[in-house]
């Protein structure tokens, strides 16, 4: 198989995935119960009026979501206004749900990139350097690190972190107030508070990791013939990491796929910012299905795209890959 015709397997897949995630997430909110209508009819009731009007009312709700048609009915129409990005209106903040999350994914991107670039590269390059180096006091810091990294809940960090620094680090709160840019017209937000508390369990996650898919390798022929030829650690990192890059990758697409479906709400929730996580919190609260399915789909679709961009990399870092 040729790399194009790879890519556009991979390409195809990634698409049909997309389709089949929107499909199980239209099913679970036509299928189910909608709970709003109890909603209206306890409202209708409330104000005390009879029975015909709480069927008219039950109606009307029925009729302006739909409701009544046929569920295949339903969901052609539905699957044609996803494909073309109308995914709704909030029935909380009545606003287009493609409105909402345009301005929610910049503030969630906004953290998680500086986290995921404060925790990838360091937390590799000190995992693969305690994988080749002498037992000593890397390997001591990196075992600390990664321990209290791994033991440090992200909700606990983040509420003691910004107390921390008001307290004991005073000047530090210029450098981690939030810094505002505009890229593209898009207005981003730069938040190195929850960027920094983000970090620090993929940074220990990572040390781990490279540790020891770097220790399989250590011992190699490969290895051994360039200590002999006199090479220091850096070289010896350097074939290593090489060897080592596929499986880390792989490892890169399951960290992304987890910090967007269990970090973002956490520290999105804590922090108060108004990102994706945020947004699917409250439309549980509220009941929003509009919201929750579309917040629901824009972490399904960085899942799904994060391992397709994984699978298109593997024959760059291992060319016996078919």
């Amino acid at each position: 198989m040729s790399y194009r015709e790879r890519v556009l397997k991979r390409v195809g897949f990634a698409i049909l995935s997309i389709y089949l995630v929107m499909t199980v997430a239209f099913m679970f909110v036509a299928l189910t119960p909608d709970p709003n209508l109890g909603m209206v009819a306890y409202g209708v009731r409330d104000a005390g009026t009879d029975a015909s009007e709480t069927h008219e009312a039950l109606a009307t709700y029925k009729e302006a979501h739909n409701l009544d048609d046929p569920v295949h009915e339903r969901y052609l129409r539905w699957l044609v206004d996803v494909s073309t990005l109308d995914w709704g209106r909030s029935l909380a903040k009545k606003a287009p749900v493609t409105d909402i999350l345009a301005r929610a994914i910049p503030a969630t991107l906004g953290y998680v990139v500086p986290g995921i670039l404060l925790a990838t590269l360091p937390g590799i390059l000190l995992g693969v350097a305690t994988a080749i180096g002498d037992s000593g006091a890397t390997e001591r810091f990196a075992n600390l690190v990664a321990y209290v990294g791994l033991g440090l809940p992200n909700f606990w960090l983040a509420a003691v972190l910004p107390v921390l620094v008001a307290d004991y680090a005073g000047w530090l709160q210029t450098v981690l107030q939030p810094h505002p840019f505009v890229v593209a017209g898009i207005p981003f937000t730069i938040r190195p508070m929850p960027a920094l508390v983000l970090a620090t369990t993929l940074f220990a996650s990572w040390v781990r990791y490279a540790r020891a898919e770097s220790s399989e390798y250590v011992n190699a022929e490969f290895v051994k013939t360039l200590r002999s030829k006199g090479a220091n650690n850096r070289a010896l990192g350097r074939h290593v990491l090489r060897n080592a890059a596929l499986p880390l990758v792989t490892l890169f697409a399951t960290d992304l796929v987890s910090v967007l479906v269990l970090h973002v709400y956490v520290l999105e929730h804590v922090f108060w910012i108004p990102g994706v996580g945020k947004m699917g919190y409250l439309a549980v609260r509220q009941r929003d299905m509009p919201l929750i399915v579309g917040t629901t789909m824009v972490i399904a679709i960085a899942g799904i795209l994060a391992t397709t961009l994984q699978d298109l990399l593997e024959p760059f870092l291992d060319p016996r890959i078919e």
